[in-house]
């Protein structure tokens, strides 16, 4: 059966000046469901809500039931953020055009039966080539009217601080790994991983390390998402790389980095076309 491929390129809506009842949406959606928030002013940490699949193999029927009866979401917010960790993945240079890019991603073997592809810059000189179901975006884009489409990486890529040392970086989502690693301020190597078991965390981490010709004594190894100090595989890791920290101390903002941040990546966005005008 022939897949449908359809290619989106982004645009981003200008930011209009909030009011105190202002508030954006968040959702960030992963292979067991999604995440969502209310983002305020004065708001310090927004409370965040979950949603579970049932059966992942009805994974967009029951998201997008989810989407129509759950009235948290049903209301008219000023811009929705959405966030997609999704494997089905390339990056490219921004110079590729979206045929091109396009052509690249069919090479990857697409999660969904009829595919939504997007694109999207980021602050490194690269766009980023992604899939994700069509009825979830159709869906979305019925339910609100500004809305912005963000991959988990670009997040990263736009939030995290990039120096000239070598720094892995690990972000965990529901089963979700993304490892990314940076050296002398360049991006060397960017995945996302299933991992099931904490098991296979220290494997794609080891491995990454050991493809890259890295050394565990030497590594900066900053953690994010669900890897807090308090979990044992990140005190596993710690017997294995001799440099481990979280990326930041406040623990409640670090568990859901990627869902907080993408209002911030709206604003990289911002910034990135204010540069090519």
């Amino acid at each position: 059966m022939f897949r449908k491929n359809y290619l989106y390129t982004l645009k981003f809506i200008a930011i209009s000046t909030k009011t105190e009842n202002t508030q954006t949406l968040n959702l960030l959606f992963d292979k067991e469901g999604f995440s969502y928030c209310y983002e305020k002013p004065n708001y310090d940490v927004p409370k965040v809500h979950r949603f579970n699949v049932q059966y992942v193999s009805q994974w967009e029927k029951e998201v997008i039931q989810e989407l129509e009866v759950n009235l948290r979401l049903r209301r008219n917010f000023e811009r929705v953020n959405i966030g997609l960790i999704s494997s089905f993945f390339n990056l490219v240079p921004n110079s590729y055009d979206d045929l091109e890019a396009d052509v690249l991603l069919n090479f990857s073997e697409a999660e969904f039966e009829n595919n939504a592809l997007l694109s999207g810059e980021t602050n490194l000189g690269l766009n980023i080539v992604y899939g994700t179901s069509q009825l979830l975006i159709d869906k979305l884009n019925e339910l609100y009217k500004e809305v912005n489409f963000y991959h988990s990486a670009q997040v990263l890529f736009n939030t995290i601080e990039i120096t000239d040392q070598e720094v892995l970086h690990l972000n965990l989502n529901s089963k979700s790994l993304e490892i990314v690693v940076f050296k002398d301020e360049k991006l060397l190597f960017y995945n996302l991983f299933e991992a099931l078991v904490d098991e296979d965390i220290l494997f794609y981490t080891l491995f990454t390390l050991e493809q890259l010709n890295l050394s565990a004594n030497e590594i900066q190894l900053k953690t994010y998402g669900e890897l807090m100090p308090n979990t044992k595989v990140y005190q596993t890791l710690k017997k294995y790389i001799r440099h481990v920290k979280t990326a930041m101390k406040d623990e409640e903002f670090l568990e859901n980095y990627t869902l907080y941040n993408l209002e911030k990546c709206e604003l990289s966005q911002e910034l990135l076309k204010e540069e090519k005008s």
